[in-house]
């Protein structure tokens, strides 16, 4: 056989991948079957004619998936008559084909790359990344008992995204990306860590309504008779129309035990960042909006600096995160689950802090 000839799964095969992928039985599992070799068929042709093509082994289930998604999105709507004379079409019919193998041969042979300091293998990610899963798994069973726990798991669950979101983001190589989210972490983590407490949850759940109204996102009747409440809370504060905004975001802050109005204000920095104590985040924090904003400065720092920024500080917000999910899932688990969770957490926790350590003395 050439080594640079594919050769197509039997049609059982690819058939049963359908029904895997979810993929209802119909008339089409044939036209799909017709479309994935001439893909392949494509793709080989592709190999004969242009020799800069790595010849790699053909990956046949990612190939299929992206034909299914083609075709489904192409043919949304439509029905199996119009579909067929689609079909028919040379110039449609050879579109989706070459679409697809392109698609594939942009993620097989031709994927950008940045340059990477670290891939998923890396020490410094699977670690992190091997608990965060534990941890997604676990969340879900965390019962519902009321609309506090609701939130507050939903906002955890907002958080272990955001580490999910850095780690993909590092091992492509888009370092300042992962740190500007990082910023977006911080800020939920510093958040979580006000919201352990009761009253200042229920009050952060009512400034969510004030937004939703703020945002024209909840009926008129009810938006009205919430700005009606904002208004009188505005005015209890002494504070004037143009305070609104911050009010909406931050007035929930009122709540905590160690808000002070003639020291801390409606933000982040001098509000939920210093009542949290994270205040030695300022300036990692400042750097992260710079990133955001996209400062010019940016460009011209080196990739590796931000790389070690984002990691020590991911393993930082991490650790205070997990810290807090650790609290609610004993409180609501039995006995028997809050040991073995907590044999497992040890071991994970125990490679968390090593990676941290050696991250902290680079």
């Amino acid at each position: 056989m050439d080594k640079k000839q594919y050769i197509p799964i039997n049609e059982e095969h690819f058939i049963r991948l359908l029904r895997l992928y979810k993929i209802p039985e119909s008339q089409e599992d044939h036209i799909l079957y017709e479309l994935y070799n001439e893909c392949v068929e494509l793709l080989t042709l592709h190999h004969e004619l242009f020799e800069n093509i790595p010849y790699v082994t053909l990956d046949h289930q990612r190939l299929i998936l992206l034909l299914i998604h083609d075709y489904d999105y192409r043919m949304r709507g439509l029905e199996f008559v119009k579909r067929q004379a689609l079909l028919k079409d040379e110039k449609f019919r050879n579109t989706l084909i070459s679409v697809v193998v392109d698609k594939y041969g942009s993620t097989a042979f031709f994927k950008y790359d940045s340059g990477t300091y670290l891939t998923q293998y890396s020490m410094e990610i699977s670690t992190i990344n091997v608990y965060l899963n534990f941890i997604m798994l676990k969340l879900p069973n965390i019962p519902r008992k009321n609309k506090s726990i609701e939130l507050f798991a939903e906002l955890l669950k907002n958080a272990f995204s955001y580490v999910q979101t850095i780690t993909e983001l590092i091992v492509r190589g888009f370092e300042k990306e992962a740190l500007a989210t990082w910023r977006s972490l911080h800020e939920l983590e510093a958040t979580l860590t006000l919201l352990t407490d009761q009253k200042v949850l229920v009050e952060y759940n009512q400034h969510i309504l004030y937004a939703l109204a703020f945002n024209k996102l909840i009926a008129k009747a009810e938006a009205d008779k919430v700005f009606l409440e904002i208004k009188t809370k505005l005015k209890d504060l002494k504070l004037k129309s143009k305070d609104t905004k911050r009010f909406i975001e931050y007035g929930w802050l009122l709540k905590h035990k160690d808000f002070d109005v003639n020291v801390h204000k409606f933000n982040f920095r001098d509000g939920v960042q210093a009542i949290a104590n994270m205040s030695d985040k300022r300036h990692v924090y400042q750097i992260a909006s710079e990133v955001t904003h996209s400062s010019a400065l940016t460009l011209f720092t080196k990739r590796y600096y931000y790389l070690n920024l984002v990691l020590d500080n991911l393993y930082s917000s991490f650790l205070t995160i997990e810290a807090l999910f650790a609290e609610l899932y004993v409180q609501n688990a039995d006995k028997n689950e809050n040991e073995l969770y907590a044999i497992t957490r040890a071991i994970y926790l125990d490679d968390i802090k090593l990676v941290r350590s050696r991250l902290s003395k680079a």
